[in-house]
C-alpha cells in the first residue's frame, strides 16, 4: 500500500477536487429528526433544510422519530405518517434512540421501563437502521427535487449527530447503523475510503458551530467563553467553548469536558402521563392507549413549551378527553368531558423534577470551568420551554451576562453539523478528551520499547528482546481523560513487533477506554473497558520488507508507530513509519455481530 498524504495538524485537507462537495447532516433525535445540506455550488453555500415531508402539505423543520410496523415486522409508515396513523394490530415505535444510552448498553436493568415495547423479532439497532433508511431515501429524493441534480449525492460527506453523554460504544453502534442504512457507500470502483465520508459529531459541538457563526454571536469577543446548552427531546447536553482568533476567521475551542443526561422534554411527557394515570386511576375508560395518547398529544402541542412556572400555579389546565361518555368526577378534575389539572400540581409533578435536573446539570458543567463564562446559549427543542428559560435566568442570570436563545435554536445542531462539513478549515480548534484511551497489542510479541519513566517506575517489567532492545512488558498507551486535543493532532507511540516469518505481518491492536481521571500507564493500574480491535498489517512497510529479506530463520523485528486522532465523538487509528501515514481506520469497528448480540439481550 502506498503511503497516504499526511494530514496537517488542522485535520483538514484542502483539495481542489473537494470544491463543491455536498455536506449532508442528519440530526437523529429521540423525539424528532431532521436533514440539512449544503454545497458551495448551491445557494451561495447557505445551509438548506428539508421542510416538506410525507404525510403533510405543511412544512416542518423536523419530523417525529417514529416507525409503524405490522405484526410481521414490515414498515407501514415512518415520520409524520407513523405518528398520526392509528391501525389495529400494529406497533408504533418511538424513543428507541434511548436504548443506546450508556447505562442501557452496560446494564439491561437500566433501560427505562417506560419505553414502548419493540415489535417481536426487532431490536433497537434494527429500528435505528430502519428509520435512518427511510429518512435517507426520502432525503436523497427531496434534495434531488430541490436542486435538480444528483451529482454530489453519491460522494457526499454525511454528518450524524450524537449526544455528548454517549460513550464510545453508543457512537460505534450509531456508525454501524448508519452504514447499514446506506448513508454512505462505495461511489466508484476502487473507492476504498467510502466509510470515511460518514462523520460522527456531538450535538453540542454542532450547535456551537451554528451559534459561533451567527452574525453578532450575542456581541461576544475573542477570548470570551460561552456555554452551549443543547436541550433536546431525550437529553440535555452541555459544552463550554472559548472564542479564539479574529471574528472574521472564527474558531472555537472546548475548554471543559462536556456532559449530558437524560433529562430532555420527553420526560415531561412521561411524567404527565404518569400524573394522568394517577388522577384517573378509578376511571379506566380514560386509561386505554388511545385515550392516554390523546391526553399526551394535547399536552405536547400546548402546555409543554408555554407553561410559565409559578405564575401559573393558580391557573387550571384543561385537557379534552378522548372518551367523553365517562361520568364527571370533580374530585379529580373530570368535568364536562375535560380533565382539569391545577398549575401548582403540574409544576410539582411534571415540570420541576425535569427542569431542576437540567439546572443541576448546568451548575455541574459550570463548576468545571475556572474562567468567567460570558454567555449561555439555549438550543434544541426543549430550549423553547418558557419555564426552562425562566429557571435558567433565575439561577444563572447574576453570573452570566448573556442568556439567550439564538436564531434557529431548535435546529442549531442540524444546521451546525452541515456547516461543519462545508468548512474549508477547522471550526473547533480543540476538544477535551471525554475519557481515557489505552492502546495495547493483543499478541505477546508486539511490545513497547522501554522509556526512561519505565526504568524509574517499573524496572521489573523491562527485559531485552532477542534483538537486544529493551522493551516494557506491561505498559499501555494512554490518552488521559480531560486532555486538551487539537483537532487532527496525532498522539503517537512506538511499537516493536517480532515476526516469525514474512507471512507473519499483522497483529491486533486493542483499544480500551476508562472513565477514571487517574493516569494509568501500566496493566496493574485501574479498570478499563475494551472498545474495539484493530487489525494492523505491516507487510507494506519498507522496514518490514527489508527486515524480511535480511531476516534470520528464527524471525525478525519491525519498529513502527501507532497514532490516535481524537475528535468529539470518534477515534481514528493510524499506522505510521518514518512520519508517513501507511494506513488509517475509524476505530469504531466492534464486530457487528457482537453489537447485535449485545443489543439482543435487551429484548
Amino acid at each position: 500500500m502506498a503511503p497516504v498524504q499526511i494530514r496537517s495538524d488542522s485535520g483538514i485537507n484542502v483539495v481542489g477536487a473537494d470544491e463543491g462537495k455536498m455536506s449532508i447532516s442528519i440530526d437523529f433525535g429521540t423525539t424528532f429528526s431532521g436533514v440539512a445540506y449544503g454545497s458551495s455550488r448551491i445557494s451561495g453555500g447557505q445551509i438548506q433544510q428539508i421542510l416538506t415531508w410525507p404525510g403533510s402539505v405543511e412544512t416542518y423543520r423536523k419530523i417525529p422519530t417514529c416507525l409503524l410496523y405490522d405484526e410481521g415486522g414490515q414498515i407501514l409508515a415512518w415520520g409524520l405518517e407513523a405518528k398520526h396513523t392509528a391501525l389495529p394490530n400494529t406497533y408504533r415505535c418511538e424513543w428507541f434512540k434511548l436504548f443506546l444510552e450508556p447505562r442501557a448498553l452496560r446494564d439491561d436493568s437500566a433501560i427505562d421501563p417506560r419505553l414502548p415495547q419493540l415489535p417481536p423479532g426487532k431490536r433497537a439497532f434494527d429500528l435505528i437502521v430502519d428509520f435512518l433508511s427511510c429518512l435517507w431515501e426520502y432525503a436523497k429524493e427531496q434534495i434531488t427535487r430541490e436542486i435538480g441534480a444528483v451529482a454530489d449525492l453519491a460522494s457526499a460527506d454525511v454528518w450524524l449527530t450524537v449526544p455528548a453523554a454517549w460513550d464510545a460504544k453508543g457512537c460505534d453502534l450509531m456508525r454501524e447503523a448508519a452504514i447499514h442504512a446506506g448513508l454512505v457507500h462505495s461511489s466508484r470502483a476502487g473507492d476504498t475510503q467510502w466509510r470515511n465520508r460518514l462523520h460522527i459529531i456531538t450535538e453540542p459541538e454542532a450547535a456551537a458551530v451554528h451559534c459561533a457563526h451567527l452574525t453578532d454571536l450575542h456581541h461576544l469577543q475573542p477570548s470570551q467563553n460561552f456555554v452551549v446548552c443543547d436541550a433536546g427531546g431525550g437529553t440535555v447536553d452541555l459544552a463550554v467553548y472559548k472564542i479564539i482568533g479574529q471574528m472574521e476567521n472564527l474558531e472555537i475551542a472546548e475548554i471543559a469536558a462536556r456532559s449530558g443526561s437524560n433529562t430532555g422534554s420527553l420526560f415531561l411527557d412521561l411524567r404527565f402521563r404518569e400524573l394522568v394515570k394517577t388522577l384517573l386511576a378509578d376511571h379506566p375508560a380514560h386509561l386505554d392507549p388511545a385515550s392516554l395518547a390523546y391526553f399526551m398529544h394535547s399536552f405536547s402541542e400546548t402546555e409543554k413549551l408555554d407553561y410559565a412556572g409559578t405564575q401559573d400555579d393558580d391557573n387550571m389546565f384543561h385537557f379534552t378527553c378522548f372518551n367523553v361518555e365517562d361520568p364527571d368526577d370533580p374530585t379529580v378534575g373530570l368535568m364536562d368531558g375535560q380533565l382539569s389539572i391545577p398549575g401548582a400540581l403540574m409544576r410539582r409533578e411534571v415540570f420541576d423534577p425535569v427542569v431542576e435536573q437540567a439546572i443541576v446539570l448546568i451548575e455541574d458543567q459550570l463548576s468545571k470551568v475556572d474562567q468567567r463564562v460570558d454567555a449561555l446559549l439555549l438550543v434544541g427543542g426543549f430550549a423553547g420551554s418558557e419555564y426552562l428559560k425562566q429557571r435558567v435566568e433565575e439561577q444563572f442570570g447574576s453570573r452570566i451576562r448573556v442568556i439567550a436563545r439564538p436564531a434557529d435554536a431548535d435546529t442549531a445542531t442540524l444546521r451546525g453539523a452541515a456547516r461543519y462539513g462545508l468548512a474549508r478549515r477547522p471550526l473547533v480548534a480543540s476538544v477535551i478528551a471525554p475519557r481515557s484511551y489505552i492502546m495495547k497489542a493483543r499478541r505477546h510479541y508486539v511490545k513497547l520499547p522501554a522509556e526512561q519513566e519505565d526504568w524509574h517506575k517499573r524496572p521489573a517489567y523491562i527485559r531485552n528482546n532477542d534483538a537486544g532492545y529493551p522493551i516494557c512488558e506491561n505498559r499501555r498507551y494512554l490518552v488521559q481523560k480531560g486532555a486538551i486535543i487539537r483537532k487532527g493532532q496525532r498522539l503517537t507511540t512506538k511499537f516493536c513487533k517480532f515476526s516469525q516469518s514474512v507471512q507473519d505481518s499483522s497483529f491486533v491492536a486493542v483499544l480500551y477506554t476508562s472513565e477514571s481521571d487517574k493516569i494509568m500507564r501500566y496493566n496493574d493500574e485501574g479498570e478499563t473497558t475494551e472498545l474495539c480491535k484493530w487489525t494492523v498489517d505491516l507487510s507494506s512497510l519498507p522496514a518490514f520488507q527489508q527486515n524480511a529479506l535480511m531476516g534470520q530463520s528464527s524471525g525478525f523485528y519491525t519498529e513502527f508507530e501507532i497514532g490516535l486522532e481524537l475528535d468529539s465523538a470518534e477515534v481514528r487509528g493510524i499506522l505510521l513509519y518514518n512520519n508517513q501515514e501507511w494506513g488509517r481506520s475509524v476505530l469504531s469497528s466492534i464486530l457487528l455481530n457482537q453489537a447485535e448480540h449485545h443489543l439482543q439481550s435487551h429484548f
